[in-house]
């Protein structure tokens, strides 16, 4: 006969125990990577749109134009057009001048006008501006202003008396707005005056 020892199983159950917390912590270990591959995920997002977000603020900020000097032509005592001498500003991106519009205010009219770059030497009055670089350093295409250029916007087909107040705005697609106010003397003494 056989000795019921040897056949009866041993009721220590320490083992399965040990098994149990090994698969809650492999279970742990996964569930950790997982979420830190989330949060690396997330943090490269975040990354990403703050570098975005970073260079759209320098270009709001940083972009726009540095007037030089403002000329008006005169022909039968009426103001008919206006020349804007400028530059970019300091630290300024290129400035694609199809995008910008220019805004001319008199107490009389309020236009906004545009670039043609097919005719841009030939400005529509009340309608588009003529644009000219007068120095063309960086030698992009040419309705492209770059740092260290300079050039003028012509505004025709004006009317302008004495004595009147006149708003201009140089408005880029993004940027800083660029504001030339004047008022216009008492007389013309001359056919190019200077206005600002």
């Amino acid at each position: 006969m056989m000795n019921s020892k040897w056949i009866k199983a041993k009721s220590d159950k320490r083992a399965e125990m040990g098994v149990g917390t090994m698969i809650i912590f492999i279970a742990m270990v996964l569930v950790a990577a997982v979420a830190a591959s989330v949060i690396i995920s997330t943090a490269n997002s975040v990354r990403e749109q703050a570098e975005s977000t970073g260079s759209d603020a320098v270009n709001n900020i940083a972009s726009g134009f540095k007037v030089q000097d403002v000329v008006g032509e005169i022909k039968s005592n009426k103001m008919v057009n206006i020349t804007i001498y400028m530059r970019l500003s300091a630290g300024s991106p290129n400035i694609n001048m199809d995008n910008v519009m220019v805004s001319v205010t008199t107490s009389d009219n309020s236009n906004y006008l545009s670039l043609d770059p097919s005719d841009r030497d030939t400005p529509v009055a009340n309608t588009t501006y003529g644009f000219t670089k007068t120095l063309d350093v960086q030698k992009y295409d040419e309705w492209v202003l770059g740092q260290g250029d300079l050039a003028k916007i012509t505004i025709t087909g004006l009317s302008i008396g004495f004595n009147q107040q006149v708003i201009i705005k140089i408005i880029p697609a993004y940027g800083q707005m660029s504001l030339v106010t004047f008022t216009t003397p008492e007389q013309y003494s001359s056919q190019f005056i200077t206005l600002s």
